[in-house]
């Protein structure tokens, strides 16, 4: 009986996820607002191309939070309006996001002719008697799907931590450690450290965009530090893949990087050794939570990634499973002329693909916040973990998914155009209502890792970040950190996005 309860609960939030959830950031959903008489001169035409391209070569498209703003500010009074709704890659090239003094998000400008395929919906978009614009109503089965489920339901769903088996974790753990599966994955750790400083250390078995005329395949080291000083140094080797060892409880580059597990299914006790001519160190990480999986039982099916994520219809899975989502971190490092005690918390997850980056089309966007006793971290518009202290409020998807957003992103890396490196995350929990910002003024790139595809980007960033606290009546903002991961590997189609 209980296992059957458990797969009707995966049916169930497999079926909310999938009406409720945004994608993944794999494509944009934009907004450009046009006179009705404008948009009808290109009615037989293939692309819209407004004066504003010939005149300042790009359109200026919209973010779903800057239309009201833009249609207050700019289109008062006006008449026979309409909004396009339009979908692009993230990985197109004539997609850029610009900084503009006085504007502390980056604007989405397309620098070229806009094919009409993009534009998934044009609706009337009129003032109120009052002068003000509002949205078009979202489509019934968006506006009933917060009434669609019980309280009770949707707090299930939102713990479903508790009753996840942390033996399968285990499980998935060992097999991470052995070969094949341990070609295809992802070894990610992140440091917040007491002095002030921050690290995120990785390694990747199989190098995701190894070039086409490499034949041995290569693995992938690379840790970044920020001092407290905010001086940022970057260490990444690459190494043949046939230099790899492993085994159940560790994998290693004999003489250079050791990753060890030792402990049962809850008490995931891990050390790193690193051991270069240019940076060598020993982290000891002890976990203060259990293991939590953003997907039930630590894999996603590949038929729901289809759903989701757009990938080809006969995907294999996806593991993605935080072994250690809360845990402190000790021990020492050395790198050129920098030596230093590490005392921290930190974060580790695993994830494998199942199958190469190119046939797995897709991008996401992670976050990780520390600071006043809080540890957040999750997909925006996707999953959340929200822990106060020793208590976890709530692990799992977020099924409102318009509650939990992603706004006034910035893109200002001068490593990547595409690299995000600020925004303001929004989502709420029971009575209270969260915000997180970074800014990306502030914030410093400690990877960037693109492709030979420059539109193929994995990089994180890291800066002060703030928490907005609100119950309605009163507001608290507290100070931390955060890091924001990036990762796209889709590769732009341009055939298919001319037709």
């Amino acid at each position: 009986m209980r296992k059957k309860n458990r797969v009707t609960w995966l049916f169930l939030l497999g079926l909310a996820t999938a009406l409720s959830v945004s994608k993944a950031l794999a494509s944009e959903t934009l907004f450009y607002i046009v006179k009705q008489s404008d948009w009808l001169t290109y009615a037989n035409k293939a692309c819209f191309a407004p004066p504003s391209l010939s005149r300042d070569g790009f359109i200026s498209l919209l973010t779903p939070e800057q239309v009201m703003p833009t249609a207050q500010a700019l289109f008062q009074g006006q008449k026979d309006l309409l909004l396009l709704k339009i979908n692009l890659s993230s990985a197109d090239p004539l997609l850029k996001w610009d900084e503009l003094a006085g504007n502390e998000a980056s604007l989405p400008r397309y620098y070229g002719e806009l094919s009409r395929r993009f534009v998934k919906k044009v609706e009337r978009f009129q003032a109120r008697k009052d002068g003000n614009f509002s949205l078009p109503n979202e489509p019934l089965t968006k506006r009933l799907m917060p009434q669609l489920f019980p309280r009770g339901l949707i707090s299930k769903f939102l713990t479903y931590q508790h009753w996840q088996n942390t033996d399968r974790f285990h499980q998935l753990q060992v097999d991470n450690f052995l070969r094949p599966k341990v070609q295809l994955q992802w070894w990610y750790f992140d440091f917040f450290l007491q002095d002030g400083s921050s690290m995120v250390l990785t390694f990747i078995p199989q190098h995701w965009w190894q070039p086409a005329d490499t034949k041995e395949k290569k693995a992938v080291f690379t840790i970044s530090l920020k001092t407290r000083q905010g001086i940022v140094k970057r260490f990444t080797s690459i190494m043949p893949q046939s230099a790899l060892k492993t085994a159940a409880d560790h994998l290693e580059i004999p003489g250079c990087l050791l990753i060890q597990h030792t402990g049962s299914s809850t008490d995931n006790h891990y050390q790193i050794r690193v051991n270069f001519p240019e940076v060598s160190g020993v982290f000891d990480i002890r976990p203060t939570q259990p293991p939590f999986a953003a997907y039930p039982t630590g894999v996603m099916p590949g038929v729901l990634q289809t759903v989701l994520s757009g990938v080809h219809i006969g995907a294999p899975s996806f593991s993605y499973v935080s072994q250690i989502p809360s845990s402190n971190v000790s021990g020492s490092i050395s790198w050129d002329d920098y030596q230093a005690k590490i005392e921290g918390q930190a974060y580790h997850e695993q994830g494998r693909l199942n199958d190469t980056p190119e046939r797995q089309p897709a991008s996401w966007t992670w976050y990780h916040f520390s600071g006043s006793g809080w540890n957040i971290f999750g997909t925006p518009g996707s999953y959340i973990y929200l822990q106060r202290g020793d208590e976890i409020l709530r692990s799992g998807f977020h099924l409102v998914s318009q509650q939990y957003t992603l706004q006034n992103r910035t893109f200002s890396s001068p490593d990547h155009a595409k690299l995000l490196t600020g925004g303001e995350i929004n989502f709420r929990h029971e009575k209270l209502a969260f915000q997180l910002k970074l800014s990306g003024s502030s914030s410093k790139t400690l990877i960037c890792f693109p492709s030979s595809d420059p539109n193929q980007v994995w990089g994180t960033v890291e800066g002060p970040a703030t928490l907005l606290i609100s119950d309605g009546s009163t507001t608290k903002l507290l100070d931390g950190r955060m890091f924001l991961e990036t990762c796209s590997w889709e590769v732009y189609d341009q055939k298919k996005d001319t037709k």
